[in-house]
């Protein structure tokens, strides 16, 4: 996917705000102006609307706050250039060790045993009807999860003839593990798009394991289907998707990847974004292929990412590695213009002055 050509992400204050103010005032002068006339021709009938006396007072409105807004600008503009960069690369560094989640942390430790809990729980209880042992996965098995927001993923990959179908499968696996609520420290289990959400009271805290039913092809080893659990306002709608855990596991990001999408994950929580983690992983992937040139520091690797994003969010079709039918990129559009403008935030006011990058971060 190609970069937009000509597009500008950065102005100078003094003529973005000698444009913006012009703007402003000659809406005000225009406003003014008609209020005045119109009051004008209500007390004299002979009067009538004068449209250059109109054209005259905007662009005399427009002049006066341009030349403001330049005068505003120019003083912002001197003062920015004043100002010493620092090595933003570092402050980045610092926050993807700060934010990424530590496997030695007690909080992960404490959650990892839970997991093999279950583990050994459903492996007992299904063994029969599993191809092979539990696997983990996910962003938490990649490098690229948060300390404090992070869940550890457990995929159960069932024999093509265990189940007549992949909802008998998925609520057998439910009911079994809503069993175990008030046993082994869980306080809840509940069913979710894909996977079912076993929570866990961790010292005071809900922390969780996502644990995900595959019901696999016969003739494969790691390629399947999962249930879908669409939940509706009046009912639920049930069906199944494609899916390749071997493939899941399987995707590779560099460490710098890594540190990439662990500080745009930060970000994206801190803002609320409406961005899956997957699909940014893929577009940090993506991001990486389409451009032939990699800058070589952490910041305009970042900014790379984030103009990638910005300039294909709204065009690109990115698919799930695992299933070609899975279109990652096929979100409202409402939320793909949330997370341009919030790219574009950032690369404005990096282009003006790279320092800024500190506090969008």
């Amino acid at each position: 996917m190609a970069d937009k050509d000509n597009k500008i992400y950065a102005m100078k204050k003094s003529n973005k705000y000698a444009i913006n103010i012009a703007i402003i005032a000659g809406l005000i002068a225009l406003i003014a102006n008609v209020v005045k006339q119109q009051s004008e021709i209500a007390t004299s009938s002979d009067q009538k609307f004068d449209w250059s006396r109109l054209l005259k007072a905007v662009l005399k409105g427009a002049a006066i706050g341009g030349v403001f807004g330049f005068g505003v600008g120019s003083v912002l503009d001197h003062r920015n250039s004043k100002i010493k960069p620092v090595n933003t690369d570092v402050y980045l560094q610092d926050l993807a060790n700060q934010v990424t989640l530590d496997k030695n942390s007690p909080q992960y430790k404490a959650l990892n045993s839970k997991a093999e809990v279950v583990i050994d729980l459903l492996a007992k209880r299904l063994r029969s009807k599993l191809s092979s042992e539990p696997v983990r996965l996910g962003s938490t098995e990649r490098g690229t999860a948060l300390k404090h927001k992070f869940d550890i993923d457990i995929a159960l990959k069932f024999k093509p003839d265990s189940f007549s179908s992949t909802d008998s499968m998925y609520f057998d696996v439910l009911d079994f593990l809503e069993r175990q609520v008030g046993k082994h420290s869980i306080v809840s289990v509940r069913d979710q798009k894909k996977s079912i959400g076993v929570i866990f009271d961790i010292g005071g805290y809900d922390e969780r394991i996502d644990i995900v039913p595959c019901k696999i092809t016969k003739g494969h080893r790691t390629s399947g289907y999962l249930f879908v659990n669409e939940k509706g306002i009046l009912n639920n709608n049930y069906s199944f998707t494609k899916t390749d855990i071997g493939i899941l596991n399987k995707v590779k990001l560099s460490e710098t990847q890594k540190k990439i999408v662990v500080i745009l994950k930060n970000w994206k929580h801190k803002n609320d974004l409406p961005l899956k983690s997957y699909l940014l992983e893929q577009l940090v992937l993506d991001a990486y292929r389409c451009n032939l040139s990699i800058p070589r520091s952490l910041t305009k690797k970042v900014i790379m990412v984030l103009k990638h994003i910005s300039n294909n969010l709204d065009i690109a079709i990115i698919r799930g590695q695992e299933n070609s039918n899975n279109i990652l990129t096929k979100i409202p559009a409402q939320d793909k213009d949330r997370v341009i403008q919030a790219c574009n935030y950032i690369i404005e006011d990096y282009s003006y002055q790279p320092n800024d990058i500190l506090d969008s971060f």
